[in-house]
């Protein structure tokens, strides 16, 4: 298991990024406010008809907050199964995912 944490400023928001990387899966959190949001599993998929297959495993259902982990595992390639905890502000932005995108990216 490798686990790694750092932070950063996002839209004037403290963001925490914690990572947990086991043989075939990877856990995220990325919170603003130290508490865990809304869990969701990731797993790739191979069929031609599905890229992906993402299920809320605990919390609200947000198609909003969907839209942006599906955008972030495309965007690290995430090649295996994944777990994340996502609690953001309401406000956040295109800018931020791009910045939520480019930390998880040098953690993993």
């Amino acid at each position: 298991m490798v686990f790694k944490n750092t932070a950063a400023l996002l839209d004037g928001v403290n963001t925490e990024f914690i990572v947990s990387i086991f043989e075939d899966t990877i856990f995220i959190v990325i919170t603003q406010n130290s508490k865990l949001g809304t869990l969701y599993l990731f797993k790739p998929e191979c069929s031609k008809d599905q890229e992906y297959d993402l299920q809320v495993l605990f919390g609200r259902e947000d198609d909003n907050l969907t839209s942006m982990v599906v955008s972030l595992m495309r965007a690290i390639n995430i090649d295996r199964r994944a777990i994340i905890s996502l609690m953001l502000d309401n406000t956040y932005t295109i800018r931020t995912i791009r910045a939520i995108e480019e930390v998880l990216s040098k953690l993993i």
